[in-house]
């Protein structure tokens, strides 16, 4: 993952957050709250979290496949965080 896949990423998935939230709970976007039967495939905005989630999939694979991936030194960092210090080989416990 790259840093415009992860902010791109973020972005969409709050934006399709709250563009839900607002319009299905508040009502912002009509006079009145619509009711049940105007939810997307009748997903509830308490339960769009999942949508947003495979948008933010969608969106972060995309634009790090048209971006280009992070420095060296950058994938060597996260790597090396990855791995706690003094730590030795694996022992085979059985």
């Amino acid at each position: 993952m790259n840093k415009e896949g992860a902010v791109a990423d973020m972005v969409v998935g709050i934006l399709a957050m709250l563009l839900y939230m607002i319009k299905y709970k508040l009502g912002w976007f009509d006079d009145t709250i619509p009711d049940k039967s105007e939810w997307w495939f009748g997903i509830s905005p308490e339960g769009f979290g999942t949508v947003a989630m495979v948008l933010n999939f969608i969106v972060s694979i995309t634009i790090m496949k048209f971006t280009k991936a992070p420095p060296e030194e950058v994938q060597e960092i996260v790597e090396n965080i990855r791995i706690p210090s003094g730590a030795g080989e694996a022992i085979n416990h059985k």
